[in-house]
Protein backbone atom coordinates (compact mmCIF):
# COMPACT_ATOMS: atom_id res chain seq x y z
CA UNK A 1 0.00 0.00 0.00
CA UNK A 2 1.33 3.65 -1.03
CA UNK A 3 1.77 6.47 1.86
CA UNK A 4 -0.91 8.02 0.05
CA UNK A 5 -3.19 5.15 0.44
CA UNK A 6 -2.33 4.23 4.42
CA UNK A 7 -2.72 7.94 4.99
CA UNK A 8 -6.53 8.05 3.54
CA UNK A 9 -7.10 4.67 5.35
CA UNK A 10 -6.30 6.16 8.37
CA UNK A 11 -8.28 9.22 7.77
CA UNK A 12 -11.43 7.45 6.77
CA UNK A 13 -10.89 5.24 10.01
CA UNK A 14 -11.15 8.61 11.79
CA UNK A 15 -14.42 9.87 10.30
CA UNK A 16 -16.38 6.54 10.43
CA UNK A 17 -14.95 6.01 13.65
CA UNK A 18 -16.71 9.46 15.12
CA UNK A 19 -19.68 9.11 13.20
CA UNK A 20 -22.67 9.02 15.17
CA UNK A 21 -25.07 8.94 12.05
CA UNK A 22 -26.72 12.19 11.64
CA UNK A 23 -23.14 13.80 11.82
CA UNK A 24 -19.78 13.39 12.94
CA UNK A 25 -18.18 14.13 16.27
CA UNK A 26 -15.34 16.45 15.99
CA UNK A 27 -13.21 13.86 18.25
CA UNK A 28 -14.24 10.99 20.06
CA UNK A 29 -14.73 12.97 23.64
CA UNK A 30 -13.36 16.30 23.97
CA UNK A 31 -16.43 17.38 21.22
CA UNK A 32 -18.99 15.47 21.49
CA UNK A 33 -22.01 17.65 20.18
CA UNK A 34 -22.09 19.00 16.56
CA UNK A 35 -20.05 21.60 15.37
CA UNK A 36 -20.36 24.36 12.96
CA UNK A 37 -17.60 24.88 11.03
CA UNK A 38 -16.34 21.40 11.72
CA UNK A 39 -19.22 19.86 9.80
CA UNK A 40 -18.67 22.50 6.88
CA UNK A 41 -15.02 20.64 6.98
CA UNK A 42 -16.16 17.24 8.03
CA UNK A 43 -18.55 17.32 4.71
CA UNK A 44 -15.83 18.19 2.10
CA UNK A 45 -13.89 15.32 3.36
CA UNK A 46 -17.33 12.88 3.40
CA UNK A 47 -17.99 13.80 0.01
CA UNK A 48 -14.44 12.16 -1.64
CA UNK A 49 -15.86 9.20 0.83
CA UNK A 50 -19.65 9.20 1.03
CA UNK A 51 -21.08 11.58 -1.42
CA UNK A 52 -24.40 11.05 0.15
CA UNK A 53 -22.98 11.48 4.15
CA UNK A 54 -21.98 14.37 3.31
CA UNK A 55 -24.88 15.75 2.13
CA UNK A 56 -26.72 14.20 5.81
CA UNK A 57 -23.75 15.96 7.29
CA UNK A 58 -24.55 19.27 6.58
CA UNK A 59 -28.63 18.67 5.83
CA UNK A 60 -28.19 18.04 10.04
CA UNK A 61 -26.42 21.00 10.64
CA UNK A 62 -28.97 23.12 9.19
CA UNK A 63 -31.54 21.60 11.03
CA UNK A 64 -30.16 24.10 14.18
CA UNK A 65 -31.22 27.25 12.12
CA UNK A 66 -32.71 29.57 13.87
CA UNK A 67 -35.88 31.49 12.92
CA UNK A 68 -33.81 34.53 12.04
CA UNK A 69 -31.81 32.84 9.88
CA UNK A 70 -28.45 32.16 12.80
CA UNK A 71 -26.70 29.11 11.92
CA UNK A 72 -25.24 28.61 15.89
CA UNK A 73 -21.78 27.00 16.75
CA UNK A 74 -23.17 24.10 18.76
CA UNK A 75 -26.08 22.10 18.16
CA UNK A 76 -26.48 19.57 20.49
CA UNK A 77 -27.00 16.30 20.75
CA UNK A 78 -29.60 15.80 23.99
CA UNK A 79 -28.08 12.40 24.48
CA UNK A 80 -24.77 13.76 25.73
CA UNK A 81 -25.37 15.09 29.18
CA UNK A 82 -21.45 15.03 30.26
CA UNK A 83 -19.97 18.25 27.95
CA UNK A 84 -19.90 22.36 29.87
CA UNK A 85 -21.16 24.59 28.82
CA UNK A 86 -24.22 22.86 28.15
CA UNK A 87 -27.38 24.60 26.79
CA UNK A 88 -28.67 25.36 30.37
CA UNK A 89 -26.49 27.96 30.13
CA UNK A 90 -28.30 29.57 27.10
CA UNK A 91 -31.69 29.60 27.67
CA UNK A 92 -34.83 29.50 25.60
CA UNK A 93 -33.21 30.08 21.68
CA UNK A 94 -35.32 30.88 18.05
CA UNK A 95 -34.95 27.73 16.90
CA UNK A 96 -37.11 26.79 13.78
CA UNK A 97 -37.61 23.57 14.63
CA UNK A 98 -38.63 23.24 18.33
CA UNK A 99 -36.96 19.83 18.74
CA UNK A 100 -33.05 21.14 18.06
CA UNK A 101 -31.18 22.62 20.98
CA UNK A 102 -28.63 24.79 20.42
CA UNK A 103 -26.34 27.75 21.36
CA UNK A 104 -26.27 31.25 21.10
CA UNK A 105 -23.70 31.96 18.73
CA UNK A 106 -22.31 31.24 15.21
CA UNK A 107 -18.76 30.56 14.17
CA UNK A 108 -16.78 31.10 10.81
CA UNK A 109 -19.40 31.00 7.80
CA UNK A 110 -17.61 28.57 5.54
CA UNK A 111 -20.77 26.30 5.03
CA UNK A 112 -21.79 27.84 1.75
CA UNK A 113 -18.02 27.48 0.51
CA UNK A 114 -18.15 24.14 1.69
CA UNK A 115 -21.51 23.06 -0.18
CA UNK A 116 -20.40 24.71 -3.56
CA UNK A 117 -17.14 22.32 -3.06
CA UNK A 118 -18.96 19.48 -1.68
CA UNK A 119 -21.67 19.88 -4.62
CA UNK A 120 -18.43 20.21 -7.16
CA UNK A 121 -17.54 16.42 -5.81
CA UNK A 122 -21.23 15.30 -7.39
CA UNK A 123 -20.26 14.51 -11.14
CA UNK A 124 -23.95 13.93 -11.53
CA UNK A 125 -25.10 17.81 -12.69
CA UNK A 126 -29.05 17.07 -12.10
CA UNK A 127 -27.94 15.79 -8.71
CA UNK A 128 -25.92 18.42 -8.08
CA UNK A 129 -28.16 21.31 -9.14
CA UNK A 130 -31.18 19.91 -7.19
CA UNK A 131 -28.89 19.61 -3.78
CA UNK A 132 -27.84 23.06 -4.45
CA UNK A 133 -31.70 24.32 -5.21
CA UNK A 134 -32.51 22.54 -1.80
CA UNK A 135 -29.99 24.12 0.18
CA UNK A 136 -29.42 27.93 -1.37
CA UNK A 137 -32.31 29.41 0.77
CA UNK A 138 -31.01 28.32 3.91
CA UNK A 139 -28.00 29.30 3.16
CA UNK A 140 -28.55 32.58 2.16
CA UNK A 141 -30.46 33.63 5.36
CA UNK A 142 -27.40 32.24 7.51
CA UNK A 143 -25.28 34.82 5.64
CA UNK A 144 -27.70 37.46 5.33
CA UNK A 145 -28.28 37.18 8.95
CA UNK A 146 -24.83 38.49 9.68
CA UNK A 147 -25.79 41.89 7.31
CA UNK A 148 -29.00 42.23 9.09
CA UNK A 149 -28.32 41.64 13.05
CA UNK A 150 -24.46 41.97 13.08
CA UNK A 151 -23.25 45.19 11.85
CA UNK A 152 -23.24 48.90 13.05
CA UNK A 153 -23.62 51.99 12.32
CA UNK A 154 -22.52 52.22 8.21
CA UNK A 155 -20.28 49.57 8.13
CA UNK A 156 -21.16 46.07 6.26
CA UNK A 157 -18.48 44.44 7.99
CA UNK A 158 -19.50 41.75 10.40
CA UNK A 159 -19.36 41.93 14.36
CA UNK A 160 -18.57 38.91 16.03
CA UNK A 161 -19.60 38.72 20.34
CA UNK A 162 -17.69 36.01 21.77
CA UNK A 163 -14.35 34.59 20.92
CA UNK A 164 -15.80 31.27 19.94
CA UNK A 165 -17.53 32.81 17.27
CA UNK A 166 -13.91 33.68 15.69
CA UNK A 167 -13.16 30.32 15.79
CA UNK A 168 -10.10 30.83 17.30
CA UNK A 169 -10.81 31.19 20.92
CA UNK A 170 -7.89 31.89 22.78
CA UNK A 171 -5.54 33.71 20.41
CA UNK A 172 -3.41 36.62 21.73
CA UNK A 173 -5.78 39.20 19.79
CA UNK A 174 -8.60 38.67 22.74
CA UNK A 175 -5.96 39.36 26.01
CA UNK A 176 -6.83 42.73 25.72
CA UNK A 177 -10.43 41.70 27.15
CA UNK A 178 -8.92 39.03 29.12
CA UNK A 179 -6.72 41.18 31.15
CA UNK A 180 -9.85 43.09 32.12
CA UNK A 181 -11.40 40.10 34.49
CA UNK A 182 -14.77 39.80 33.75
CA UNK A 183 -16.69 36.71 35.10
CA UNK A 184 -19.50 35.42 35.05
CA UNK A 185 -22.14 35.45 37.93
CA UNK A 186 -22.45 31.87 38.73
CA UNK A 187 -20.03 28.76 38.86
CA UNK A 188 -19.36 26.27 35.92
CA UNK A 189 -17.54 23.67 35.74
CA UNK A 190 -14.89 22.35 32.51
CA UNK A 191 -14.71 19.12 31.04
CA UNK A 192 -11.65 19.92 28.49
CA UNK A 193 -8.71 19.92 30.67
CA UNK A 194 -9.89 16.57 32.03
CA UNK A 195 -9.75 14.81 28.53
CA UNK A 196 -6.44 16.76 27.71
CA UNK A 197 -3.17 18.38 28.99
CA UNK A 198 -4.43 21.54 30.54
CA UNK A 199 -1.35 23.51 29.53
CA UNK A 200 -3.03 23.12 25.85
CA UNK A 201 -6.21 24.42 26.41
CA UNK A 202 -7.30 28.19 27.36
CA UNK A 203 -6.43 29.70 31.02
CA UNK A 204 -9.12 29.85 33.62
CA UNK A 205 -8.93 34.00 33.12
CA UNK A 206 -9.97 32.81 29.12
CA UNK A 207 -12.68 30.91 30.84
CA UNK A 208 -14.23 33.44 32.95
CA UNK A 209 -15.09 35.88 30.25
CA UNK A 210 -16.12 33.00 27.85
CA UNK A 211 -18.83 32.47 30.50
CA UNK A 212 -19.28 36.24 31.39
CA UNK A 213 -20.14 37.19 27.58
CA UNK A 214 -22.37 33.90 27.76
CA UNK A 215 -24.31 35.17 30.22
CA UNK A 216 -24.29 38.55 29.25
CA UNK A 217 -25.43 37.43 24.91
CA UNK A 218 -28.40 35.47 26.59
CA UNK A 219 -29.66 37.88 29.15
CA UNK A 220 -30.05 40.06 26.34
CA UNK A 221 -31.93 37.36 24.20
CA UNK A 222 -29.00 37.38 21.65
CA UNK A 223 -30.31 41.11 20.16
CA UNK A 224 -26.56 43.13 19.46
CA UNK A 225 -28.17 46.46 19.55
CA UNK A 226 -29.95 45.50 23.27
CA UNK A 227 -26.30 45.05 24.58
CA UNK A 228 -23.42 46.44 21.94
CA UNK A 229 -22.91 49.07 25.09
CA UNK A 230 -22.45 46.54 27.68
CA UNK A 231 -20.09 44.22 26.29
CA UNK A 232 -16.51 44.07 26.31
CA UNK A 233 -16.28 42.21 22.95
CA UNK A 234 -17.55 43.26 19.99
CA UNK A 235 -15.08 42.62 17.07
CA UNK A 236 -14.59 42.90 13.38
CA UNK A 237 -12.56 39.57 13.27
CA UNK A 238 -10.25 39.68 9.75
CA UNK A 239 -10.84 35.62 9.24
CA UNK A 240 -14.70 35.73 10.14
CA UNK A 241 -14.94 38.90 7.61
CA UNK A 242 -13.29 36.40 5.06
CA UNK A 243 -14.88 33.78 5.30
CA UNK A 244 -18.13 35.56 4.83
CA UNK A 245 -17.06 37.33 1.76
CA UNK A 246 -15.72 33.95 0.22
CA UNK A 247 -19.11 32.13 0.85
CA UNK A 248 -21.07 35.05 -0.01
CA UNK A 249 -19.46 34.55 -3.75
CA UNK A 250 -19.49 31.15 -3.49
CA UNK A 251 -23.19 31.18 -3.37
CA UNK A 252 -23.56 33.48 -5.77
CA UNK A 253 -21.64 31.02 -8.17
CA UNK A 254 -24.36 28.30 -6.82
CA UNK A 255 -27.09 30.74 -8.03
CA UNK A 256 -25.57 31.04 -11.47
CA UNK A 257 -25.45 27.46 -11.89
CA UNK A 258 -28.57 27.28 -10.51
CA UNK A 259 -29.78 30.14 -13.28
CA UNK A 260 -31.29 32.17 -10.00
CA UNK A 261 -30.33 35.88 -9.51
CA UNK A 262 -27.44 36.39 -7.52
CA UNK A 263 -27.33 36.38 -4.22
CA UNK A 264 -25.44 39.28 -3.45
CA UNK A 265 -24.94 42.07 -5.76
CA UNK A 266 -21.69 43.02 -6.81
CA UNK A 267 -22.00 46.66 -5.59
CA UNK A 268 -22.51 45.33 -2.24
CA UNK A 269 -19.27 42.65 -2.23
CA UNK A 270 -17.47 45.87 -3.72
CA UNK A 271 -18.77 47.73 -0.86
CA UNK A 272 -17.85 44.91 1.82
CA UNK A 273 -14.29 44.51 0.10
CA UNK A 274 -13.48 48.18 0.28
CA UNK A 275 -14.36 48.65 3.79
CA UNK A 276 -12.44 45.01 4.37
CA UNK A 277 -9.45 46.88 3.66
CA UNK A 278 -10.16 50.44 4.84
CA UNK A 279 -11.05 48.89 8.29
CA UNK A 280 -8.60 46.46 8.73
CA UNK A 281 -5.55 46.85 6.75
CA UNK A 282 -2.05 47.77 8.61
CA UNK A 283 0.25 49.02 6.42
CA UNK A 284 2.98 49.05 9.25
CA UNK A 285 2.57 45.04 9.66
CA UNK A 286 1.81 44.85 6.40
CA UNK A 287 -0.98 42.39 7.25
CA UNK A 288 -4.99 42.90 7.91
CA UNK A 289 -5.62 43.33 11.80
CA UNK A 290 -8.79 42.61 13.83
CA UNK A 291 -11.00 45.67 14.94
CA UNK A 292 -12.36 46.76 17.97
CA UNK A 293 -15.90 48.35 17.61
CA UNK A 294 -16.46 49.20 21.26
CA UNK A 295 -13.22 50.87 21.49
CA UNK A 296 -12.40 52.07 18.11
CA UNK A 297 -9.36 50.86 17.14
CA UNK A 298 -7.59 48.34 15.74
CA UNK A 299 -6.30 45.23 17.90
CA UNK A 300 -2.26 45.12 17.31
CA UNK A 301 -1.49 41.94 17.49
CA UNK A 302 -0.83 39.47 14.51
CA UNK A 303 -2.00 36.06 13.96
CA UNK A 304 -2.46 33.85 11.26
CA UNK A 305 -6.45 35.70 10.76
CA UNK A 306 -4.45 38.24 9.42
CA UNK A 307 -3.82 36.09 6.68
CA UNK A 308 -7.54 35.08 5.72
CA UNK A 309 -8.12 37.65 2.95
CA UNK A 310 -6.09 34.96 1.07
CA UNK A 311 -8.72 32.33 1.53
CA UNK A 312 -11.39 35.19 1.38
CA UNK A 313 -10.53 36.39 -2.28
CA UNK A 314 -9.88 39.97 -0.65
CA UNK A 315 -6.23 40.37 -1.96
CA UNK A 316 -4.74 40.16 -5.64
CA UNK A 317 -1.95 37.65 -6.05
CA UNK A 318 1.45 40.16 -5.28
CA UNK A 319 -0.65 41.01 -1.79
CA UNK A 320 -1.21 37.73 -0.87
CA UNK A 321 2.33 36.42 -1.92
CA UNK A 322 3.52 39.61 0.04
CA UNK A 323 1.31 39.24 2.63
CA UNK A 324 2.45 35.68 3.38
CA UNK A 325 5.95 35.93 2.87
CA UNK A 326 6.14 38.60 5.50
CA UNK A 327 4.51 35.64 8.15
CA UNK A 328 6.57 32.89 6.45
CA UNK A 329 9.82 35.32 7.59
CA UNK A 330 8.99 35.96 10.90
CA UNK A 331 7.86 32.24 11.77
CA UNK A 332 11.34 31.01 11.15
CA UNK A 333 12.12 27.70 12.92
CA UNK A 334 8.31 27.39 13.09
CA UNK A 335 6.27 24.21 11.27
CA UNK A 336 4.17 25.81 8.50
CA UNK A 337 1.86 28.00 9.39
CA UNK A 338 1.93 28.42 13.07
CA UNK A 339 -1.79 29.67 13.89
CA UNK A 340 0.75 32.96 16.18
CA UNK A 341 4.13 34.16 14.47
CA UNK A 342 7.01 33.26 17.48
CA UNK A 343 7.86 37.23 17.97
CA UNK A 344 4.23 38.13 18.49
CA UNK A 345 3.43 38.79 22.52
CA UNK A 346 1.55 36.01 23.69
CA UNK A 347 2.80 33.24 21.15
CA UNK A 348 2.90 29.75 23.16
CA UNK A 349 3.93 26.63 20.89
CA UNK A 350 1.86 24.71 22.56
CA UNK A 351 -1.40 26.43 23.70
CA UNK A 352 -4.39 26.17 21.61
CA UNK A 353 -4.67 29.06 19.20
CA UNK A 354 -1.60 30.97 20.35
CA UNK A 355 1.04 29.07 18.30
CA UNK A 356 0.27 25.73 17.27
CA UNK A 357 -0.32 24.52 13.79
CA UNK A 358 -4.11 23.43 12.65
CA UNK A 359 -4.66 21.73 9.88
CA UNK A 360 -8.43 23.32 8.70
CA UNK A 361 -6.19 26.97 8.84
CA UNK A 362 -3.33 25.65 6.40
CA UNK A 363 -6.23 23.91 4.16
CA UNK A 364 -8.47 27.76 3.88
CA UNK A 365 -4.87 29.27 3.02
CA UNK A 366 -3.97 26.50 0.47
CA UNK A 367 -7.69 27.17 -1.35
CA UNK A 368 -6.89 30.80 -1.49
CA UNK A 369 -3.32 30.64 -2.84
CA UNK A 370 -4.84 28.42 -5.78
CA UNK A 371 -7.40 30.69 -6.82
CA UNK A 372 -5.03 33.34 -7.17
CA UNK A 373 -2.91 31.08 -9.09
CA UNK A 374 -0.03 30.49 -6.22
CA UNK A 375 0.32 26.98 -7.37
CA UNK A 376 3.72 26.86 -5.71
CA UNK A 377 3.25 28.67 -2.28
CA UNK A 378 0.17 26.33 -1.96
CA UNK A 379 2.11 23.66 -2.97
CA UNK A 380 4.48 23.72 -0.32
CA UNK A 381 2.01 24.35 2.42
CA UNK A 382 0.08 21.73 1.35
CA UNK A 383 2.91 18.98 1.53
CA UNK A 384 4.12 19.97 5.17
CA UNK A 385 0.40 19.79 6.49
CA UNK A 386 0.69 16.04 5.18
CA UNK A 387 3.92 15.28 6.45
CA UNK A 388 2.70 16.80 9.82
CA UNK A 389 -0.64 14.40 10.19
CA UNK A 390 2.20 11.34 8.39
CA UNK A 391 4.34 12.20 11.10
CA UNK A 392 1.50 12.38 14.27
CA UNK A 393 -1.72 11.35 13.13
CA UNK A 394 -4.98 13.08 12.89
CA UNK A 395 -4.84 15.48 16.14
CA UNK A 396 -6.87 18.71 16.70
CA UNK A 397 -3.35 21.02 16.29
CA UNK A 398 0.51 20.72 16.38
CA UNK A 399 3.53 22.55 18.46
CA UNK A 400 4.47 24.85 16.44
CA UNK A 401 8.36 24.37 16.31
CA UNK A 402 8.00 20.07 16.87
CA UNK A 403 4.81 19.13 14.99
CA UNK A 404 4.26 17.06 18.16
CA UNK A 405 0.35 16.16 18.30
CA UNK A 406 -1.62 18.14 20.65
CA UNK A 407 -5.01 18.56 21.48
CA UNK A 408 -7.44 15.83 20.75
CA UNK A 409 -6.53 12.49 19.30
CA UNK A 410 -8.38 11.24 15.87
CA UNK A 411 -9.54 14.87 14.69
CA UNK A 412 -12.66 14.91 12.43
CA UNK A 413 -11.72 18.06 10.20
CA UNK A 414 -7.80 17.03 10.15
CA UNK A 415 -8.89 13.56 8.50
CA UNK A 416 -11.26 15.10 6.50
CA UNK A 417 -9.16 17.67 5.01
CA UNK A 418 -6.37 15.69 4.59
CA UNK A 419 -8.11 13.10 2.70
CA UNK A 420 -9.55 16.01 0.24
CA UNK A 421 -5.52 17.26 -0.08
CA UNK A 422 -4.88 13.84 -1.12
CA UNK A 423 -7.17 13.97 -3.87
CA UNK A 424 -5.85 17.23 -4.78
CA UNK A 425 -2.35 15.62 -5.13
CA UNK A 426 -3.71 12.76 -7.42
CA UNK A 427 -5.10 15.16 -9.61
CA UNK A 428 -1.55 17.19 -9.80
Amino acid sequence: MSEDAALEQQAAAVLRGNDVGGYTKPSPRLYPHQWNWDSAFIAIGWAHLDWVRAVREIETLLSGQWINGMLPHIRYNPQVTDYAPGPEWWGAVPVRDAAQITSGISQPPVLASAVYAVGLLQPDLRRRLAWWAQVFEPLREALLYFSRHRTVGESPLIVIVHPWESGLDNSPRWDFVVGQGYKPSRPYRRVDTTLVDASARPTTRDYDLYMHLVELIAAHRYDLRSYLNSTPFAVYDALFNAAWYRSAADLNRMAGALARPRAFDEASLRRFRDSYHRTLWDSSAAMFRDYDVRGQRPIAVDTVAGLMAIYGGLVDPAGAKAMLSRYRARSAGTVLLPSTPPDQAGFDPVKYWRGPAWVNINWMLIQGLRSLGLQAEASEIRAATMGLVSRTGCSEYYHAFTGEALGGADFSWTAALLIDLLAERQLT
